[in-house]
């Protein structure tokens, strides 16, 4: 197992080798000193830091599809109430059915947030595998799948044994805490192990405060697992940080106030929804965005009071696309979702941009707000054509019975015409019908005698 995961990382960390070589050599370009020296620890912390921004993407799409999962646990949940305590076959295969179709229609994966983690990790193995592989590189021990190697990638006995001889404060960059290198070394490596502590610790502690959502309750299993990590994982490089040589100290360093930046960065401009931090992020864009909406809207409204109350009148028509070019133009810098339906009109996109300049806000207007919008204005949609539908029955339905009605009408003016001829008949003879019946009669009789007598 550790032999095939050795041959996964092997191309990740030549990858990486080949870019720690060639920011070593734009840093002797620009003046720092080639050979053993500081461009060397120089290009360590930049690597870090250029592996960091690489994959970022996949970072803000991890947190991307933690938001889209969070938006559908409420369908989600309702699914699981419906089926809870139904073990049986049929009852779990129909709620995997209506799981996935939920999924389906809102686009969204649950393992679409742990894809990213998953495509990063060897990227950071290899870095990790490459920073350590100096030292038996140097030595001309490295070994790859069992079997000595000469280099990994650019990084040859030489360039590993220059990077070696490269010292942080006086410390080799191969050497540990052990390496017997005296009192100074080992504070120097104790301020680097506490300092990448402290950043990890301050980085969970802050994400758990203010970027976890308040309802997450306290007996909540994962709640209670990331209060265990948040001190375990620092006991853990606490204990471990001996056996770290000080190259893999300054890239995990570099690595934990990266990681610190970023989740200050994430809390105030991502921040997950229903978080202390979201609340705050919220109050203050609405706050921005109400300063100038409001005297924009009051503007407006006096400007609309005086045209008709007619929503296609052309003046009411040219005064809302007129208001919604302005609203957001002003609108996009602070990033209000804009991509409405192609079904609503420019005074529905108005009314909307109005509403947020008088409401309070529970949620940013970002991309999950308008697709809530979105989904809202369809099923509006919908009923208006379900309705449509249902009156066009009924008044086809009407239009029938008034036919019929018509129908009855003629069938009886005919049926009286009819009658009304056969009295004038019966009257002309001197005769009721009833007697010209009794007649007709007698006649048959007569010619039946008849012809029997002949």
């Amino acid at each position: 197992m550790l032999g095939l995961m050795e041959k996964i990382i092997h191309p990740f960390a030549v990858a990486i080798a080949w870019v720690w070589m060639k920011i070593h050599d734009f840093l002797t370009l620009i003046g720092l000193s080639e050979g053993p020296g500081a461009a060397w620890v120089v290009s360590i912390v930049l690597l870090t830091i250029i592996v960091r921004v690489l994959i970022l993407p996949l970072f803000l799409r991890q947190i991307r599809s933690s938001r889209s999962m969070q938006a559908v646990q409420p369908e989600m949940q309702r699914i699981q109430a419906k089926y809870k305590g139904k073990k049986d076959p049929a009852s779990r295969q129909k709620m995997a059915e209506e799981t996935q179709a939920l999924y389906k229609k809102h686009k969204v994966s649950p393992f679409a947030s742990c894809l990213p983690l998953l495509v990063q990790m060897p990227v950071l193995f290899g870095m990790y595998r490459a920073i350590y592989a100096v030292k038996d590189l140097s030595t001309g021990t490295y070994q790859f799948a069992g079997q000595k190697a000469d280099s990994l990638g650019p990084i040859n006995k030489s360039v590993a044994g220059e990077i070696d001889e490269s010292t942080v404060f006086g410390v080799r960059l191969s050497h540990t805490i052990t390496s017997g290198d005296g009192p100074v070394a080992v504070v120097i490596f104790v301020v680097f192990i506490i300092f990448m502590v402290v950043m990890q610790f301050l980085s969970m502690r802050m994400t758990m405060t203010r970027n976890m959502p308040t309802s997450t309750a306290e007996n909540n299993p994962m709640m209670q697992s990331q209060k265990s990590m948040l001190y375990v994982m620092p006991l853990m490089y606490i204990f471990s940080g001996g056996f770290f040589q000080m190259g893999v100290l300054v890239y995990m360093a570099t690595a934990s106030l990266w990681a610190f930046g970023q989740s200050l960065w994430t809390i105030k401009v991502m921040p997950t929804p229903g978080s202390p931090a979201y609340a705050e992020l919220v109050e203050r864009r609405q706050r921005a965005y109400q300063e100038w909406a409001k005297p924009f809207f009051a503007e407006y409204d006096e400007l609309r009071s005086a045209l008709p109350n007619n929503t296609t009148d052309e003046r009411v028509i040219a005064l809302n696309e007129k208001t919604l070019q302005e609203v957001q133009a002003k609108a996009k810098g602070q990033k209000i979702a804009s991509d409405f339906p192609e079904t609503m009109s420019a005074g529905d996109k108005v009314s909307v941009y109005r509403n947020l300049s008088s409401q309070t806000w529970t949620t940013l207007p970002d991309e999950m707000w308008m697709r809530g919008v979105r989904e809202a204005t369809t099923k509006s949609a919908e009923k208006r054509a379900q309705q449509a539908r249902r009156e066009q029955s009924r008044k086809l339905s009407r239009e029938e019975r008034l036919r019929q009605s018509e129908r009855q009408r003629e069938a009886d003016k005919r049926e009286n015409e009819r009658q009304a001829r056969a009295r004038q008949s019966g009257v002309h003879n001197g005769l009721t019908p009833e007697e010209i019946e009794q007649r007709r009669q007698e006649r048959r009789r007569a010619r039946r005698q008849k012809n029997k007598g002949h």
